[in-house]
């Protein structure tokens, strides 16, 4: 069995210390943004993409964390509660946080401290950011170690699945070695069930090829009915040791859309899915990357285990792992459903509406997006922490959003 990971912040996992700068992911913005890897973002809102550059406040620890302006900063848009409840809990896992606006403004940032590392889950082209800037001697093995079409290189477990090019996938002759039902997913990193399409008809495949045009991509047979989705992350150290951080259910929407998580923080994979988990960050460490990765690993209706996403970076569920001990001191088996919410408010008022729940840690926001000049609603990552209930979760969610507080974005 695996040792449990016991770092807490970015700057430990990632060995950088006060000399980090973490920039979440969707860094790119769309006035700035070059044909590419990672254009293809921006056909989602970006809004979205912002809120969750939110996410990972609560864990900087001694790194920077760069962020997009409308991020709200515990420690100086919330005084009244950082010096109270924020403080006194995490205090010492939030570091400094830089907020910048425009999409050249963090280049700008990034050129004035050439000596500090950073730490992207997308890598930026050669003329904007130098290779010695990052945490790792060799960045490439971000795109590497994310490319969906290079899954099998890390892994014996994958779904059969071929790769395209742009141009091949644009024709038909593709088609001809493929029977529907399958997914089509983007090969580059991509997020949320952005790069993903479950195709059933071929109006789903036309509707793909529109999507995804101009882009390469991994056509992968479709497994249905599966029994669970779920996410491990692991910490892997510079020399290679491996540690287990937690697990999660994954909350995924009929569409392939990510909806969130749901986490027991006293569980632990089987030996199976440990093993596999272990053989992908293995591969990842000879290769020369440390750092948290995230695995997504489905179990089909046979119980037959299946590789399906790589997220070689901090994942959505990493902040409440980062938090356990804060939960334990509560519950005795805390189970949390985790993900976005929305509050027709400004980030005060939310707090203070739910100033109970916090102090009991049935809530726990661990960042808070809030832009009045879009609207006036506060986007919120947070957990719903129960114990060890699925029951008692459904009726939380049901109050809480009598109350105001609607999972999703609600764009």
């Amino acid at each position: 069995m695996l040792e449990r990971y016991t770092g807490c912040t970015v700057s430990e996992a990632y060995a950088t210390g006060s000399n980090g700068i973490h920039m979440p992911r969707y860094p790119y913005y769309a006035a700035y943004d070059l044909p590419g890897e990672c254009h293809y973002y921006y056909r989602r809102s970006v809004q979205y993409l912002t809120c969750q550059t939110a996410r990972f406040l609560l864990i900087g620890g001694e790194a920077t964390t760069l962020v997009k302006e409308g991020v709200v900063d515990f420690s100086q848009d919330l005084t009244p509660w950082w010096h109270g409840f924020f403080q006194e809990h995490f205090g010492k896992q939030m570091g400094e946080v830089v907020r910048y606006a425009g999409g050249h403004s963090y280049l700008e940032y990034l050129g004035n401290h050439p000596q500090s590392k950073l730490v992207v889950p997308h890598p930026y082209p050669a003329d904007q950011i130098a290779s010695d800037h990052y945490y790792l001697e060799n960045p490439e093995l971000i795109v590497q170690l994310n490319d969906k079409g290079r899954m099998a290189d890390i892994s014996s477990h994958c779904i059969p699945y071929e790769v395209y090019d742009a141009a091949t996938f644009a024709g038909k002759t593709w088609r001809e070695h493929w029977e529907l039902p399958f997914v089509i997913k983007l090969a580059a990193p991509s997020g949320g069930g952005d790069g993903v399409a479950i195709c059933q008809t071929e109006a789903d495949v036309q509707a793909a090829q529109e999507r995804f045009g101009g882009h390469r991509v991994k056509v992968e047979h479709f497994i249905g009915g599966y029994l669970a989705n779920y996410n491990l992350n692991l910490h892997v150290d510079r020399d290679g040791t491996i540690r287990f951080i937690g697990g999660s259910e994954q909350r995924i929407s009929a569409s392939a859309r990510y909806e969130g998580n749901f986490i027991d923080l006293c569980w632990h994979p089987s030996p199976e899915l440990e093993a596999i988990a272990v053989e992908i960050a293995r591969n990842a460490a000879n290769l020369g990357w440390f750092g948290v990765c995230g695995l997504d690993v489905i179990k089909a209706a046979d119980d037959k285990l299946y590789f399906i996403d790589p997220n070689f970076r901090l994942n959505g569920s990493t902040p409440f792992h980062f938090i356990r001990e804060h939960f334990l001191t509560h519950f005795q088996r805390p189970n949390l459903e985790t993900g976005y919410f929305c509050y027709p408010g400004n980030p005060l008022a939310f707090l203070d509406a739910f100033l109970p729940e916090i102090e009991k840690k049935v809530l726990m926001p661990v960042g808070l997006y809030y832009d009045p000049r879009y609207d006036q609603k506060t986007r919120v990552y947070l957990a719903q922490v129960t114990e060890n209930d699925v029951d008692a979760h459904v009726s939380l969610r049901d109050t809480l959003a009598q109350r105001g507080l609607l999972p999703g974005i609600h764009l």
